[in-house]
């Protein structure tokens, strides 16, 4: 008996249900879906790399899971919270005609368990097609075909649907608990009267609210600027006040809002006194006002949720943009021979024998690793390069040329170009001299045009987007430089990449003719580009490059760092999906809670508040005008989070791009747009269904 009570109760609450059974839904999709992304490893075609970091991506998902449980712990719990309130008054008429509290409680666990296990199973079948689309989106970001005919595989993970299972089996129990203790507790007289409370205004003062929501305004705008101003590439007092300053801003800007648009409207007297405006008005003056922390803490995991979102995806843009100019070498071997700026001056690294033996090489890079191969066995160095060109990066001990120098020549500040991108002390460290001979060869071996210097001119390369912009006003204004004494002209910049290498790494460096270079000058690092004929060829040069830097042998040549074109491929391409599935899996479940507990709180208003609408019938108000006063509430309620932390992800992001810059340009727009899209589309679902529900509600 007990059983068909609860089915038929949640077949007449439906409208109750739905944001819960909406959310679990949601939930148990994305949880099954991120959690059985390893099973694509079984069809999908990876290299070493690759099937490496998707292992890392596993663990990270999976670690990140546990948050995520727990972010949909608090949701069901919320959400039941609001459906126990909805309904006290029917739980007091079960106790009234002669029900146990005990037998309550079961109608309660039971109706929890239908609707859990019908938005459990609605979810995991929603996540077993969201899983098929996450894996084709997987193939094209590792760029690792499906290994199945025609491009298609299909992927179940039973260990995922068991993970899932236990999970939310667990979620439902503690939300089972509360409910029953919740109800246990309560006394009938509470039960039957629970939906004649009333909430009690915070700020009821009009003058006040508007003084308070200008000071909003304020401190909001200052901690943009503070933000803007210092950036993220330190941390920084400004940095810890302007996080201090938004976060009070905007709970004042909730705090008062509802203040602000009464009075706003009433200036418009026509539009104030205009059908049940001044009603609405009212309502979201009283209800606003008491849920503004709420607004707000909905409103900062908002911004979180777009800046993640944009962010994430955008570096990984970022990143895959830069490789097709930055990988035109088969392979690139660098060694880093010492340090310098302009407060230390010139410090050797410490190589020890492997120093010496480059010493005894000439430092020629080929020689040394040619000699060094053979030494460990690894192979024949001269069957697998088919070319080969060195560029060593110099730097004059006794007059090296810093960032400072070429701001004071120029008129020029770095800071104006790169923003936050820079720390504060970038004007002692070097600006590189490589001789013309080197780069043209590596030009050459990369098929670019050469460099063509005459007496007294220099050029500067940059292939990073930090100091881009900025070497090409350099240029543009005819700059000299001081290079071991004689005057440079710079009349040409270059981005070309002069090595193959994960992501532009080079912030600057001038090129002058051989006869210019300081005769004092010292090797800061030396680059080997190759060539090869094949990728197998490639594939071997890797592993001698690895024999060589693991051996102990101190007749080898000290590698800093060897990178393939496909090590560069696979591990920018792996890392920046790892970070663009971390934040489409954190954001979408941000996003969801969000909109969850904005649907519950509108759906308790418009409970609450039935009567008020049932007397506004009485009084003549058609149904029309009282839906659209509804739906006015509802959508005020949903957008003004929305708008405002929009606000605060659009200056978030100006300060992302530029901390990204490092990996090459951000491309905020398109990842906007697409974030926006993809938010509103999960927003209008929440929005339609809550509307619909508070409509119901508000008939009763």
């Amino acid at each position: 008996m007990l059983a068909r009570l609860a089915l038929g109760n949640v077949r007449k609450s439906l409208a109750d249900f739905g944001v819960y059974f909406l959310t679990v839904m949601l939930g148990v999709a994305v949880f099954y879906a991120f959690n059985s992304m390893t099973a694509q490893q079984g069809v999908l075609a990876f290299s070493e790399t690759q099937d490496k970091m998707f292992d890392l991506l596993g663990m990270v998902i999976g670690g990140v899971s546990v948050f995520i449980a727990f972010v949909l712990v608090f949701l069901v719990v919320y959400a039941n919270g609001f459906l126990i309130k909805r309904r006290k008054r029917e739980f007091g008429v079960y106790l009234t005609l002669g029900m146990s509290t005990g037998d309550v409680v079961r109608i309660v666990a039971l109706e929890s368990l239908i609707v859990g296990a019908a938005s459990l199973a609605v979810g995991l079948a929603v996540g077993v097609g969201l899983s098929q689309l996450l894996l084709q989106l997987t193939s094209a970001l590792f760029k690792a075909d499906v290994a199945a005919a025609g491009g298609f595989a299909f992927v179940f993970s039973a260990d995922a649907l068991a993970k899932t299972a236990v999970v939310f089996a667990a979620i439902f129990l503690v939300a089972a608990l509360l409910n029953a203790r919740t109800v246990a507790r309560a006394k009938l007289i509470d039960l039957l009267h629970a939906s004649s409370r009333n909430e009690e205004m915070k700020l009821k003062s009009l003058p006040l609210s508007l003084v308070l929501f200008a000071v909003s305004i304020v401190l909001i705008g200052v901690s943009y600027k503070l933000l803007i101003d210092n950036g993220l590439m330190e941390p920084s007092p400004e940095f810890a006040a302007a996080t201090v300053l938004v976060c009070v801003g905007t709970v004042l800007f909730f705090y008062a809002l509802s203040g602000f648009l009464l009075k706003f409207v009433q200036l418009a007297r026509p539009l104030y006194l205009r059908g049940l405006n001044m009603f609405t008005l009212r309502q979201l003056n009283a209800k606003v006002n008491t849920t503004f922390a709420s607004l707000s803490v909905v409103c900062i995991v908002l911004f979180l949720a777009i800046t993640s979102v944009c962010g994430g995806i955008g570096i990984r843009n970022a990143i895959d943009g830069s490789l097709d100019r930055s990988t035109d070498y088969s392979a690139s071997v660098s060694t880093s021979f010492g340090s310098y700026n302009a407060e230390a001056g010139f410090q050797a690294a410490d190589l020890g024998a492997f120093g010496e033996f480059a010493e005894q090489q000439g430092y020629d890079m080929v020689a040394g690793l040619r000699s060094s191969v053979a030494a460990v066995g690894a192979g024949d160095y001269d069957a697998v390069v088919s070319g080969a060109a060195q560029v060593d990066l110099l730097v004059d001990p006794s007059d090296g040329l810093v960032m400072d120098d070429v701001e004071r020549a120029s008129g020029l500040v770095l800071a104006d170009y790169a923003g936050a991108s820079i720390n504060s002390g970038y004007g002692v460290y070097p600006v590189y001299v490589a001789a013309l001979s080197q780069v043209n060869d590596a030009l050459a071996l990369a098929g670019k045009p050469a460099l063509e210097l005459g007496a007294g001119e220099c050029a500067v390369y940059s292939d990073s987007d930090i100091t881009s912009g900025f070497y090409r006003d350099v240029v543009e204004r005819g700059t000299e430089l001081s290079v071991g004494g004689r005057a440079m002209r710079v009349v040409e910049f270059r981005d070309d990449c002069l090595q193959t290498t994960p992501f532009p790494m080079n912030t600057g460096t001038l090129v002058v003719p051989d006869e210019a270079v300081p005769e004092g000058a010292r090797i800061l690092q030396s680059i080997l580009d190759v060539q090869c004929a094949s990728d197998a060829d490639e594939a071997a040069f890797g592993e001698m490059m690895d024999a060589v830097s693991d051996t102990d042998n101190p007749d080898t040549w000290p590698i800093t760092l060897s990178m393939t074109r496909a090590d560069v491929f696979d591990q920018s391409i792996s890392l920046s999906t790892i970070v663009a599935y971390l934040a489409i899996y954190l954001g979408f479940v941000l996003v969801i809670a969000c909109a969850a507990i904005l649907a519950i709180q509108q759906l308790s208003d418009a409970s609450d508040n039935a009567q008020r609408y049932g007397l506004l019938r009485k009084l003549g108000a058609p149904e029309r005008m009282i839906d659209g006063a509804l739906f006015v509430q509802v959508l005020v309620y949903f957008l003004f989070p929305l708008l405002l932390a929009v606000a605060h992800s659009a200056c978030a992001l100006v300060v992302v791009t530029d901390v990204v810059a490092v990996f090459g340009h951000l491309d905020i727009t398109s990842m906007a747009l697409a974030c926006a899209g993809a938010f509103l589309a999960v927003y209008g679902v929440y929005f339609a269904v809550t509307y619909l529900g508070a409509r119901k509600l508000a008939r009763e």
